[in-house]
């Protein structure tokens, strides 16, 4: 390997480093609470494939990620959130580096992949936390390397990567596992209408002619065969893990509601994520001005994330990994159709240029200091976000292992982390009829519960209610004599009926 360029990779992951750092949030998100406790039980006492903490019935529950649970339990047994936020960055380093080494052996420009790694580290900064996500990004951006080298290479090695690769994913994050498929059939997609193209009897059908000169290639894909017979195996590997989920977990929370109830599963606000934009807008940009081509598989590739990112905010993860690695591809490509070197040379001034290199490392030293002093004085737990006052008066002051308390979706993990009995937490499916195999859903109960809390309230025999103040069930029970406030805080109150 050329000196320079070894240079110039060690910059770019010290870059990496440097704003992973500073841009990585302290507070733990809400999924996070019963990540540590789920990973809590599985450490001392197995799975059961039963759920130990809503009170509101004895349910059935398949732990989705558990080897990611147990990994962040470790983490948290040992060295408490301080650990965890370590980890994280830990974490988000390896994801950043990931996205910039494949760039680079997907297009060999240095340093259009530097400056794709720093636009993934901005971008994906509010996904940026102690869930099973970030681990199974890593593994979908090898995958997607794995499956290239395959084609182009057909060694079969790359086979037993893939393989392996799934049955970690299955294992750490089996909601998601399904998406290991989705990448591979844009190499599938455009192998097949290759093979429509070489039929003579469907070009006449429907008139198709070849252009002279192309704008999108269509080709035959190289050790195809082996690229299904990758996928059949990778597709067993769902078979082993205890949660026994991933062959039908998406079509069931599909079945659910929980997709228009959840922040995350919402369609993207556009004009909220510019960047997303910008991305798009610079890649027609690009095909439409210049003699640049594009395999119809990165288009197949690129189209369906960005679909994928419109239907579902929590895909938006996946676009900034994986699509933007194949818009790279596309704008390396176009440089070199015009003979402009621009943005490789760049690397090459910048290593040779010592008052360039450290210029650069201060400018982003510089910002990362700057993001890092507008979340230094985060705590890991937000009192805003979480009742943790609250939960020292229960635990001090009620028997709160008997009592049928009710609370919001978005602060039950916290509750469930401090062994308090929930009546529902962020595990959405858990609540769902399609998984715990009661006739209705306890996730829907909280919806509108403002108008209808007495009928629901007297259901499950309501003794006490945990409220945030600036939710309108506050203001209502403030009002009603039947419910007294026996606890509150700037954030939230405790009420208990009265008998």
């Amino acid at each position: 390997m050329n000196k320079n360029i070894l240079k110039f990779r060690i910059l770019s992951i010290i870059c990496i480093i440097i704003l992973c750092i500073g841009t990585t949030h302290k507070i733990i998100q809400n999924d996070t609470f019963y990540i540590i406790k789920l990973g809590d039980f599985i450490y001392h006492h197995g799975l059961d494939k039963i759920d130990h903490y809503c009170w509101v019935a004895k349910l059935p529950y398949t732990y989705p990620h558990w080897l990611y649970d147990l990994f962040i339990y470790t983490i948290y047994k040992y060295s408490g959130y301080t650990g965890i936020y370590i980890s994280v960055i830990i974490t988000y380093i390896i994801l950043a580096s990931t996205v910039y080494l494949i760039n680079v052996s997907a297009h060999k420009n240095e340093f259009l992949s530097l400056l794709i790694s720093l636009i993934t580290i901005f971008s994906l900064n509010e996904f940026i936390t102690a869930r099973s996500q970030v681990i199974s990004l890593i593994l979908f951006n090898l995958e997607t390397y794995f499956i290239n080298k395959l084609i182009k290479k057909g060694n079969n090695k790359y086979i037993v990567f893939l393989a392996l690769t799934s049955l970690l994913i299955a294992n750490l994050h089996g909601t998601a596992w399904l998406f290991t498929f989705i990448l591979y059939l844009p190499f599938i997609g455009e192998h097949l209408v290759y093979k429509l193209l070489q039929n003579k009897t469907i070009t006449r059908l429907f008139n198709i002619k070849k252009k002279r000169n192309p704008k999108i290639i269509i080709k035959q894909q190289q050790n195809i065969k082996k690229v299904l017979i990758s996928m059949l195996i990778s597709f067993l590997m769902g078979i082993f893990t205890p949660s026994r989920i991933c062959y039908t977990y998406v079509i069931r929370i599909m079945m659910g509601n929980s997709e228009k109830n959840i922040l995350e599963h919402l369609p993207l606000t556009i004009i909220h994520h510019p960047t997303f934009i910008a991305i798009i807008v610079i890649l027609i940009i690009v095909l439409i001005s210049s003699k640049t081509k594009a395999y119809l598989n990165e288009i197949f590739m690129i189209s369906g994330l960005i679909l994928m990112s419109l239907i579902s905010l929590r895909h938006l993860a996946f676009f900034y990994t994986i699509g933007i690695l194949y818009i790279a591809i596309i704008i390396n490509r176009s440089q070199h159709a015009r003979k402009d070197y621009t943005l490789d040379t760049l690397s090459y001034i910048i290593i040779k240029n010592k008052l360039l290199t450290i210029s650069l490392i201060i400018i982003l030293s510089i910002l990362s200091i700057y993001k890092y002093n507008q979340i230094k004085n985060e705590k890991y737990i937000s009192y805003k976000d979480y009742p943790s006052k609250a939960v020292n008066y229960i635990k001090h002051n009620l028997d709160y292992k008997k009592m049928k308390l009710y609370n919001g979706y978005n602060y039950g993990s916290y509750l469930l982390l401090n062994d308090i009995p929930v009546f529902i937490d962020n595990r959405c499916d858990l609540y769902l009829k399609e998984f715990n195999g009661m006739d209705y859903s306890i996730f829907n109960e909280p919806i509108n519960i403002e108008y209808k809390y007495e009928k629901k309230f007297n259901k499950y025999k309501i003794t006490h209610v945990i409220i945030k103040k600036d939710e309108t069930l506050y203001i209502i029970l403030k009002k009603d004599k039947n419910y007294n406030i026996i606890y509150q805080d700037k954030y939230f109150a405790l009420f208990e009926k009265v008998l």
